[in-house]
């Protein structure tokens, strides 16, 4: 079984359009990985104060909310390894000009990191839904759910090693290198982007679209040429089961960001200190490595349907246990949140595959800009609710917790009712 992995991960490799495309993502993501906590600590160092980090988080979510559904038109419209490329060299002129800054006689502002922040988030807003698209291109579908998985494996790592880069390099070398750092990554990112030009030929330009391409309900399609990001939602209405996926994911994401407020409060009020929220946080981190390695190791694609009660029943039992904080000791919690990271991470991979490989490929970038924008909104609303009833959080741990069981009945009912059209 694990040698039969292997080799067919290996296989994904001899593919040189995926090789080169993952090559620059790994690089990619290593450079931005110390970013966030150098971020966080150049804004406290510049204003000694909170409020600096959170207009610069402010930026970067502002940037992403409202630029995502541009993302998704462009790329639907579009070349999108040239979309791409396009994102990167925001992404490094943010970074890059900021770098100049820190370096050069002016006293680095609040505002420079804000600014910086929101042209970072618009790149990300413009990036994330064309690679979306373009992922179920590179590899064969039934290899689809694995380079998803070695992508999310990706991004786990760079959440493990953050932290700690970031507090090596600032202390050595300083918040300088870790931008040239990150300037640098994407530069070898567009290298690869711009090999990739020439290895990739878009399916949309070697196949037109049929004027018409039924619903599964018989619906009549929506108009091909209507490109504008609420064209993503009437395309979302001839799919019902990714109507409640992406519901069902909203109210995930809420919880995500409501456990990333609540969990520092509760674990200073409740269960002794920092140093418990230091515990839970890295259960988070290796909970949602080890679902990205789980899904990676298999070779059958997992359905949707069950996904959906697994990741509600995942969430859910760590709401329960945050409810019973006072009676469970920390072991406790901390196995709850690795649990619910753990199905997250793997659920959130087999909800990519199954959208992928179900909605018909001149789509994917439209609905990938939904996906994006509801992870932009969820989180920080889920964050605005922590802070806003930080004295009631039993009733919206409950409240969530019935949302999730409420939206999970039609998201599992309804999902695999329809395959994917031809593109």
């Amino acid at each position: 079984m694990l040698t039969a992995t292997l080799k067919d991960q290996a296989a994904m490799f001899r593919e040189r359009r995926f090789a080169t495309f993952f090559t620059g993502h790994v690089v990619s993501k290593l450079g931005d990985a110390p970013v966030p906590v150098a971020f966080a600590l150049a804004a406290y160092q510049v204003s000694h104060s909170a409020a600096a980090l959170t207009w610069v988080l402010l930026s970067l979510w502002g940037a992403r909310f409202f630029l995502v559904a541009t993302g998704g038109r462009l790329a639907d419209r579009h070349n999108r390894v040239k979309v791409m490329i396009g994102a990167d060299l925001l992404r490094l002129f943010a970074q890059g000009a900021l770098a100049v800054v820190v370096v050069s006689p002016l006293q680095l502002q609040s505002w420079h990191l804000c600014v910086s922040a929101a042209l970072y988030g618009a790149g990300t807003a413009l990036y994330n839904p064309a690679q979306i698209g373009l992922t179920p291109e590179l590899v064969a579908e039934d290899r689809l759910q694995r380079a998803n998985g070695l992508l999310s494996l990706v991004a786990d790592v760079g959440f493990l090693l953050g932290p700690v880069l970031a507090g090596v390099l600032m202390s050595t070398v300083g918040f300088s290198w870790i931008l040239w750092l990150d300037v640098a990554s994407f530069l070898v990112n567009l290298v690869c982007l711009l090999r990739l030009v020439r290895l990739y030929t878009p399916l949309r330009r070697t196949a037109p679209a049929p004027a018409a391409d039924p619903a599964p309900d018989g619906t009549a399609p929506a108009a091909e040429d209507d490109h504008r990001f609420r064209a993503g939602f009437a395309v979302m209405a001839r799919y019902p089961w990714f109507s409640f996926g992406m519901a069902l994911w909203f109210v995930v994401s809420l919880g995500i960001g409501l456990t990333a407020v609540a969990g520092p409060v509760i674990a200073v009020e409740s269960l002794g200190g920092a140093g418990a929220w230091s515990v839970l946080a890295t259960c988070l981190a290796i909970g949602s490595l080890l679902g990205s390695l789980g899904v990676m190791s298999t070779t059958k694609q997992h359905p949707w349907k069950a996904a959906s009660v697994v990741v509600t029943l995942g969430a859910v039992l760590q709401f329960v246990a945050l409810t019973l904080r006072d009676e469970l000791p920390t072991a406790v919690l901390g196995a709850s949140f690795a649990l619910c990271a753990l199905t997250t991470a793997a659920c959130g991979i087999v909800w990519d595959t199954a959208y992928q490989s179900e909605i018909p490929e001149r789509y994917l970038s439209r609905l990938g800009s939904v996906d994006n924008f509801v992870n932009a909104a969820g989180i920080p609303a889920g964050m605005l609710l922590g802070g806003l009833f930080a004295d009631h959080y039993d009733t919206v741990f409950l409240g969530v917790s019935v949302l999730l069981v409420l939206l999970c009945v039609p998201a599992a009912r309804l999902a695999g009712h329809g395959r994917k059209a031809t593109a």
